[in-house]
C-alpha cells in the first residue's frame, strides 16, 4: 500500500513538474535482492574496498553488524535501472530502514522471487522480457529460466560460500537478456 501510494504521488509530481520524456510510462523493471546484493558483509571494507558502512544503522542479516552498502547499494539509480521501475525482493523477514530501494516483497526466497517478479511486472504493465532480476544466490536466479524474464547472479567476483561477499558491483548490472549464474570456481 505504501509503495503504491508513493508511486501515485511520484507520478502526480512528474505530471506537474516533469519533462515530456518523464511523463511516458517506464518500460522496464529492475528487481534487486537486498542482502549481499545491495549490501555487502557488514563492516567489511577491507575485502570490499568499494563498499560503504552506514554508521549507526544496524543490519541483522547473516549474523548482523553495521549496514554496509555495496557499489550497487550506493549507485543503483546511476545504472540503467535508473530509467526503470526499481523494486526489491528479499528473503529477509521484515523491512529495514536505510536500504536504498524500498523492499516491495519480504520473506521471499528461491521460486518465490520469480513468481513475485512476474506479479510486479503485471501490476506495473511491464513486458516480461523487460524485467531484470539481480541476486547473489544461484538458487534465486535459476527459477527465472523459461519465464521470459531476465535474471543475473551478482557478487560473482567475491563469494562467501553460496552467497555473495561484497554484493553487486556496477559492472554486473546490465540490461542483457537471458538468465546467467556465476561460473563455478
Amino acid at each position: 500500500y505504501v509503495r503504491s501510494s508513493f508511486d501515485s504521488l511520484s507520478s502526480s509530481l512528474r505530471g506537474l513538474f516533469g519533462s515530456p520524456r518523464e511523463l511516458q510510462p517506464l518500460t522496464c523493471l529492475c528487481i534487486v535482492d537486498v542482502d549481499r546484493t545491495l549490501t555487502g558483509r557488514q563492516g567489511d571494507t577491507m575485502a570490499c574496498p568499494g563498499n560503504r558502512v552506514v554508521s549507526g544503522s544496524y543490519d541483522d542479516a547473516y549474523g548482523g553488524g553495521n549496514l554496509t552498502l555495496s557499489q550497487l547499494g550506493q549507485h543503483v539509480w546511476e545504472t540503467f535501472c535508473g530509467s526503470c521501475y526499481v523494486r526489491a525482493i528479499t528473503a529477509h523477514p521484515h523491512r529495514r530502514p536505510n536500504i536504498p530501494v524500498a523492499e516491495s516483497v519480504v520473506d521471499c526466497n528461491e521460486g518465490c522471487k520469480a513468481n513475485e517478479a512476474a506479479r510486479l511486472a503485471g501490476e506495473l504493465g511491464v513486458a516480461k522480457e523487460e524485467v531484470y532480476m539481480f541476486d547473489d544466490k544461484a538458487e534465486n536466479i535459476d527459477p527465472f529460466r523459461g519465464t521470459g524474464m531476465n535474471a543475473h547472479q551478482v557478487s560473482c567476483g567475491t563469494r562467501e560460500g553460496t552467497h555473495g561477499l561484497c554484493g553487486a558491483d556496477l559492472g554486473e548490472i546490465r540490461n542483457s537478456k537471458g538468465v546467467t549464474t556465476c561460473p563455478l570456481p
